[in-house]
């Protein structure tokens, strides 16, 4: 489910649900620009977030920013930080499978300062984003399987 809408000086850019089994990874690449906030939402079991700019893969070894908390895991990724950035969904041990809900916000000021960018770019970003859920989606389902 994908959702947008504004909160504060914050504008939800994606909201998306998704899954993870336990002791796996779930990875995404943020190209966004600016301040991005990462919330992340485990409806179900207890999944943790990873933020790295020096791999596309992070891990509880490797990674820059964390948040692995019991609830609501919640990142905030400064403007300097090189992109792309590699964000790492980890399910816990202790639940077979963590479902969670992933919302990336982003700063609305940094939004309207780089305005002038061509929307093609976005579009294609929005697209990458996109087919990194859906190849996430499908490697859980083949870890199930098998």
């Amino acid at each position: 489910m994908l959702e947008l809408g504004v909160r504060g000086s914050d504008f939800l850019a994606y909201k998306f649900t998704g899954s993870v089994g336990a002791g796996n990874f779930s990875y995404f690449k943020l190209r966004r620009d600016g301040i991005v906030r990462l919330v992340l939402d485990s409806t179900a079991g207890d999944a943790d977030l990873y933020v790295s700019s020096t791999t596309l893969s992070p891990d509880y070894m490797n990674y820059e920013l964390c948040s692995a908390t019991c609830g609501l895991d919640d990142v905030t990724i400064p403007s300097e930080m090189i992109r792309p950035i590699g964000v790492g969904i980890f399910g816990h041990p202790s639940h077979e499978i963590s479902e969670y809900e992933l919302s990336v916000w982003l700063d609305e000021s940094a939004m309207s300062s780089n305005g002038d960018k061509n929307s093609n770019s976005e579009d294609e970003e929005e697209e990458s984003l996109f087919w990194s859920i859906l190849l996430g989606v499908l490697k859980l389902i083949v870890d199930v399987l098998v």
